[in-house]
């Protein structure tokens, strides 16, 4: 599935990693989830993924209930 996703990306003009990267951002990196500011970075890489169909919807559902587990830990 990636690499159709990847190929249909090429007939626009953009392909390959850097395009993924560029849609998908770099937020994540040196988040640890500690924070709340950590999670908002976890789910600002997330969410284009799943906008896009990059993830499948169950990994997506499965985030959205993770990070507001998370969230909920992060209040307490």
């Amino acid at each position: 599935m990636t690499a159709i996703l990847l190929a249909g990306c090429g007939t626009s003009g953009v392909n390959g990693v850097p395009a993924l990267r560029a849609a998908i951002g770099s937020s994540l990196a040196g988040a640890k989830g500690k924070t709340v500011e950590d999670q908002n970075k976890i789910d600002r890489t997330i969410a284009p993924g799943c906008a896009v169909k990059l993830y499948t919807r169950a990994e997506c559902d499965l985030h959205t209930k993770a990070s507001a587990a998370r969230r909920a830990e992060l209040k307490s």
